[in-house]
């Protein structure tokens, strides 16, 4: 039977759109103009003030659990699907059955946490990059016209910007990071990486496209083509804007050989034989 195609996989364009006008609403709760007598310090004080608000902290709580836990029944459904063209898919299913008792349960909770603190902390992230900026330009002498009109114009296209980011990123964050508990919890070592395919795919990722991954081994996209990057090493959907997907490999017939392996560094084609050399665990499940 063919792979599971890599959208099912994915985070759905409707709940990214949702998670980010969610966001946006939060923010504008939390959002204040600067009063012209009020101080850069004063305003982003009182930016913080309200971002601590037990207001706020509990909207983005509840925005962020409504976002994970959408995330993870997708992820969850895909998974047993998946689960279903094994060998060992009773085996699978009964592991899927218990896991939110264990590591994948805490790790959803630890999602929430972390997207929670991104929502109540995005309005004073933005607020204080603007600062900075405006604190940058003083210092290199531009005119008091000028800093109003930067305050007036950038800081909306902050705000904008890691808004969109935020809820693209951390939706597929969420995404690569449950899938990654369970391959652990299933004992499921390796993925292969898809891209979107279409052409803002950026050259290092379009170098991943179909390559298959260890979980052990993270790659550097970047360095693997020689473009100079501050990313690392990443799994896909891990970096900022990524829009790939991980395609668990649950059994050789998922692989098409020969076969793009990223393996100690370098990205190497292998043949069955080769593959099965160093993905000993794969055998028990295409038995």
């Amino acid at each position: 039977m063919p792979p599971k195609k890599p959208k099912e996989f994915g985070v759905t364009k409707r709940l990214q759109r949702a998670y980010e006008a969610g966001i946006r609403a939060i923010a504008g709760r939390v959002l204040k103009p600067k009063a012209a007598d009020q101080s850069y310090e004063q305003w982003l004080g009182e930016l913080a003030t309200r971002s601590n608000g037990r207001d706020i902290q509990a909207a983005s709580e509840t925005l962020a659990k409504r976002m994970i836990i959408q995330v993870n029944i997708g992820n969850q459904r895909t998974w047993r699907e998946a689960a279903s063209r094994t060998m060992q898919s009773q085996k699978l299913h009964r592991l899927l059955e218990a896991e939110m008792a264990g590591p994948t349960g805490a790790r959803v909770q630890s999602l929430i946490r972390e997207n929670a603190r991104y929502i109540s902390s995005l309005p004073l992230d933005a607020a204080q990059t603007l600062v900075d900026e405006v604190t940058k330009a003083q210092r290199s002498g531009a005119r008091a016209g000028t800093i109003a009109k930067m305050t007036q114009t950038r800081f909306p296209e902050l705000m904008k910007s890691r808004v969109h980011l935020i809820s693209r990123t951390e939706t597929a964050k969420a995404s690569t990071a449950l899938t990654q508990a369970r391959c652990e919890r299933l004992n499921i070592e390796w993925y292969q990486w898809e891209t979107s395919q279409d052409q803002r795919t950026r050259p290092s990722h379009k170098n991943m496209n179909g390559v298959i991954v260890p979980w052990s081994q993270k790659p550097s996209p970047e360095a693997l083509i020689g473009e100079k990057s501050t990313l690392g090493h990443y799994n896909a959907g891990e970096c900022p804007n990524c829009r790939c997907l991980i395609i668990p490999v649950l059994t050789l017939d998922d692989i098409k050989f020969p076969a793009r392996v990223y393996w100690n560094g370098s990205i190497a084609r292998m043949t069955k034989q080769q593959f099965k050399k160093i993905a000993v665990g794969l055998e028990e499940l295409d038995a």
